[in-house]
């Protein structure tokens, strides 16, 4: 019987072009595949089994499966789940997989009905240490949940306490930051009222730890945050020392400091304190001056030159015309009536080379701003590409890109 499983497991991919016949073998295959795992001694024969399963289930096609079909798959996997303990706890990884796989298949007018045996299963994944193992698995049935969520759960969003400490690891940062960004386009206020202390946290472990191409993961989280609540998402960043760290990594740039960050990083940066300063301009008294360990001074001059210095750099990739127009928009910010005299005088002494930007920005931004595009990251790791629910995603993005500042000017 065991052969069997492993004939009919390499024989699948060929049968993808018939889904009749997938759909068919599903229902007397199931039970059987469970009554094995039962009869069998050794975990990798268990583990054969049930994945056999899960893989049967991936290649069905939407509404292939009756209720009482799943609900046939679904209802032994608590009591495996329970069991799976010792040297069968690799069961478990089993069981995320095959939950993630009819999650996908059931789609998003069903998948929270799995909610309550799933979301405990993710919670002590990540929060036994005998079952970290189990961290990519469960982050990635984490995911598919908040991919094919149309609303705002909060059953769904308790589980986002356990993102803290999942941010100390940096291994899985990139689809963390996914979920922390999908949580905040989705959730919105009550999500942010909710778990303000625990984004805090991410971001903290996050910033200053990663290399460039972490950096642009994390910006994620930060853009979603600013775009929607600059104020709030501002006052968060500025508490926890975030907002000092971009605008030291800034300052070290400026005055080209052998250890600084490069300019992708700093035009990330430059690009969050734009969106802070244009909705709480007050923030940079708290900010600068800033006193280097050379002795170097960096302050509202510095911090416009650098500005005027990136410009260019800013515009780069799909999302730069999204920079440039913020970044112009801020300095438009700091002429007269701007109440930051050392700002104003600044803008007032560039202001051929910042004219030139406005006229650039003038000239190159389309009509209804078209080319004026969100911020976004390619996808470039196995553990990331859920492509499932990109039709919700991008529906929740539109709405929220309708309240960023750049868009209503």
């Amino acid at each position: 019987r065991l052969t069997a499983v492993q004939a009919m497991d390499a024989l699948l991919p060929q049968c993808e072009d018939v889904p009749s016949l997938l759909h068919s073998i599903v229902e007397p295959t199931a039970p059987a595949l469970y009554q094995l795992v039962n009869e069998c001694d050794e975990v990798e024969s268990r583990s054969s089994c049930l994945d056999l399963l899960a893989n049967l289930i991936c290649v069905q096609t939407g509404g292939s499966l009756t209720n009482e079909i799943l609900n046939t798959i679904v209802a032994p996997l608590s009591s495996i789940w329970d069991n799976a303990i010792d040297q069968n706890l690799l069961l478990k990884r089993s069981v995320l997989t095959i939950l993630t796989c009819i999650a996908s298949l059931v789609g998003p007018e069903s998948c929270s009905v799995l909610y309550p045996l799933a979301l405990p299963m993710i919670d002590d994944s990540i929060a036994r240490e005998e079952n970290m193992f189990l961290s990519k698995s469960a982050l990635k049935i984490w995911w598919v949940f908040l991919r094919l969520s149309k609303t705002y759960d909060p059953l769904l969003g308790k589980l986002f306490v356990r993102a803290g400490e999942l941010s100390k690891d940096l291994e899985h940062m990139v689809i963390l930051m996914r979920v922390t960004e999908h949580y905040i386009i989705l959730g919105g206020a009550n999500f942010l009222n909710d778990h303000a202390t625990t984004i805090q946290r991410v971001i903290s472990n996050i910033v200053g730890e990663v290399r460039p191409r972490g950096t642009a993961y994390m910006f994620l989280v930060i853009e979603a945050l600013l775009r929607s609540f600059p104020v709030e998402g501002g006052s968060l960043l500025q508490s926890s020392g975030v907002l000092k760290t971009f605008t030291e990594a800034c300052a070290s740039n400026y005055f080209e400091d052998d250890k600084c960050e490069p300019d992708r990083v700093i035009v990330l940066y430059l690009t969050a304190l734009a969106r802070v300063l244009l909705s709480a301009p007050e923030t940079l008294q708290t900010l600068l001056p800033l006193t280097l360990a050379s002795g170097a001074v960096f302050g509202e001059e510095e911090l416009i030159s650098l500005y005027l210095l990136k410009f260019q750099v800013a515009g780069n990739g799909a999302h730069g015309m999204l920079f440039q127009k913020l970044w112009a928009l801020l300095l438009l910010s700091f002429y007269p009536r701007c109440q930051l005299a050392s700002c104003c005088n600044t803008v007032i002494r560039k202001s051929n080379a910042i004219f030139n930007i406005f006229i650039y920005v003038l000239k190159n931004a389309n009509p209804n701003d078209t080319n004026v595009l969100s911020y976004e990251v390619g996808y470039d790791e196995e553990e990331e590409t859920v492509e499932i629910g990109a039709d919700i995603y991008e529906a929740l993005l539109q709405e929220q890109r309708t309240k960023d500042i750049v868009r209503s000017i």
